[in-house]
């Protein structure tokens, strides 16, 4: 019933937020004929400046549950002003109901001199085992192991697998982090080159970013898990092998009960609701079209401190 009233809730902000959008970025044939002399780059980072502005005002009264889905749902799909042909849309995308690559990744390489963290690594590695087996991927182990070589912070001459340490291969590799899918695309490719196996190419892009995110490596506390976002991820069937599917579920009170797939986890995630003070990173994308230029561009905002990051430089720029 809650989420049924905020889904009401956020239909008719949106109605509302997205005509002001319209409006405070000028998409009017008034505004373009005089930015007639600017060029569509100049033209796109004006929307860029303007959408995070929105975003760091809106951001500020974000201080529950509820007042978080009423921001998400300030996205607009991508509308088309019909008198210039000037396309534009914005998406916002929370990223706590799916799992963190580089804090699994690091965690795990922890482990290899931290005894204490031994269950949480085997935990890491049945959850990303499991999720290649899904995909057909032939050597799970190998995968993983290049994983984690790839995100080793200096080359290591003693590789975990073979042919796994592809950092002194590729410079890019140099800070131990995966940055975006373009970033482990060059890790599929390092592993299909020696093993043959296309079904690592099962993985595209929209298929990995449903589970995963590309988000800080510190080990220094749990990673956060937002519960009410389990709905619309498939993060907690991979987590639970599927205990939950097919049921109606509440996941923060089965979080929140004792000796339950899901609670028997909080030991290696922070699952709970949206609190603010727990980092909150949403997925922002700003999608800007006109006749002889388009770029699409994706990057994530930290809710409780206005801050971005991963700028993703793989957009279309034509």
């Amino acid at each position: 019933m809650k989420k049924a009233i905020v889904l009401l809730m956020t239909i008719g902000f949106i109605a509302i937020i997205s005509a002001l959008v319209l409006i405070s970025l000028s998409i009017s044939k008034k505004s373009f004929d005089q930015a007639v002399a600017l060029d569509a780059q100049n033209q796109f980072s004006v929307v860029f400046k303007d959408f995070v502005e929105i975003l760091k005002t809106n951001s500020k009264s974000v201080k529950k549950e509820t007042d978080l889905d009423i921001f998400l749902g300030f996205s607009m799909p991508p509308m088309i002003e019909p008198k210039t042909g000037v396309e534009v849309g914005f998406l916002l995308e929370s990223q706590m109901g799916k799992l963190n690559i580089n804090y699994m990744l690091a965690r795990m390489v922890a482990a290899d001199t931290n005894s204490s963290l031994q269950d949480e690594r085997t935990h890491f590695q049945e959850v990303l085992e499991r999720y290649f087996e899904q995909y057909g991927i032939d050597d799970r182990i190998r995968m993983v192991n290049l994983l984690l070589d790839t995100v080793d912070e200096e080359p290591d001459p003693i590789e975990r697998g073979a042919y796994t340490e592809i950092v002194a291969e590729d410079f890019d590799f140099r800070q131990g982090k995966i940055y975006s899918f373009a970033h482990l695309k060059k890790i599929f490719a390092h592993y299909y080159k020696n093993s043959y196996d296309v079904n690592v190419y099962k993985i595209d892009q929209d298929t990995w970013e449903e589970t995963f995110y590309y988000g800080d490596s510190n080990i220094s506390k749990k990673t956060f898990l937002d519960c009410n976002q389990f709905d619309f991820t498939p993060t907690v069937d991979l987590l639970t092998n599927n205990a939950y599917l097919g049921q109606v579920v509440d996941y923060c009170d089965e979080a929140n009960q004792s000796n339950t797939d899901l609670s028997n986890l909080k030991k290696f995630y922070n699952i709970s609701s949206f609190d603010n003070n727990n980092s909150y990173l949403i997925k922002c994308s700003i999608i800007f079209n006109t006749e002889n230029f388009k770029r699409n561009v994706t990057f994530d905002y930290e809710v409780t401190t206005a801050e971005i990051n991963n700028i993703d430089k793989n957009f279309q720029d034509e």
